[in-house]
């Protein structure tokens, strides 16, 4: 366990407006509960504050965002350098944040550098954690994979947490993608994945979905984790910190249990009676 001096945590946590469910307020309730010394302040969208508050310039930022996308996830390689029509789709959504947009695919990291580069110093220094909540599907090839893989987090600063990412990323029953195999069409292949999620039910999580607020307190609380102490998950399957692969592990981890493994909780308490000497 890595510990760093431990005075208090200020946490900046973004609105996704194009998800209308998470209960903010409850969110930084919880965060405030289990973290000692955390003042948590809701903003709004991410970009939307960079151009009001920041000065980010929106054609330089739509032109930096459209060259972080993703076209072959098994490559997993940006783009580099957008076309004139990605980048005005990029200044677009700019504009109108809570229109939601699905398909395009960022390369995670690319955009967490992004993203960091746009806070002011001020606001980088120690005890001072932004977290991000993004509509944007992110995906990575870390070290030693084949292929890209979507994410739900990444952890760092600022840590990005996909909205899209924890309904689309997780992985659904084997035999859903058997049927889905079986069908050319992909507007039948759709339709299909529709049906199955109804019939799945509480089982996975869908858009809009009112149990996110719950999901996403486990989440950031991963991004405080990783912050203050190193630690990036939890083996144990039902520790909010695990890093579920598929929407049966999520729930678990996230809804039905909904609470840290005896390891993370000790490192937690070991924080209090840190700030309480």
């Amino acid at each position: 366990m890595t510990l760093k001096p431990y005075r208090r945590l200020k946490l900046y946590i973004y609105k996704d407006p194009s998800t209308r469910v998470i209960r903010y307020s409850e969110l930084a309730e919880y965060l405030q509960g289990q973290i000692p010394l955390c003042s948590v302040e809701i903003r709004g969208e991410f970009l939307t504050h960079a151009r009001e508050h920041w000065g980010a310039e929106p054609r330089r930022l739509s032109s930096s965002i459209a060259a972080a996308r993703v076209v072959d996830v098994l490559m997993c390689e940006p783009v580099g350098e957008p076309l004139p029509g990605e980048v005005a789709f990029e200044e677009r959504m700019l504009l109108n944040p809570a229109r939601r947009v699905g398909g395009i695919l960022y390369e995670g990291y690319m955009l967490q550098t992004l993203f960091r580069s746009l806070i002011p110093p001020d606001e980088l220094r120690y005890g001072t954690l932004h977290t991000i909540l993004t509509q944007r599907m992110l995906v990575t090839k870390e070290l030693g994979e084949g292929r890209g893989h979507a994410r739900t987090i990444i952890l760092g600063q600022p840590v990005l947490i996909s909205t899209t990412g924890l309904v689309e990323a997780p992985a659904l029953p084997r035999d859903v993608y058997v049927k889905l195999q079986l069908l050319r069409s992909p507007d039948m292949q759709q339709l299909i994945l529709e049906e199955e999620r109804r019939k799945l039910g509480e089982e996975v999580l869908s858009p809009d979905d009112e149990r996110l607020t719950e999901v996403v307190k486990g989440y950031a609380l991963m991004g405080v984790f990783y912050y203050l102490f190193g630690e990036a998950f939890c083996s144990d399957m039902r520790c909010r910190l695990y890093n579920a692969h598929t929407h049966e592990e999520l729930v678990e981890a996230q809804i039905r249990n909904g609470r840290l493994c005896t390891i993370h909780q000790r490192m937690l308490d070991s924080l209090k009676a840190l700030s309480a000497a």
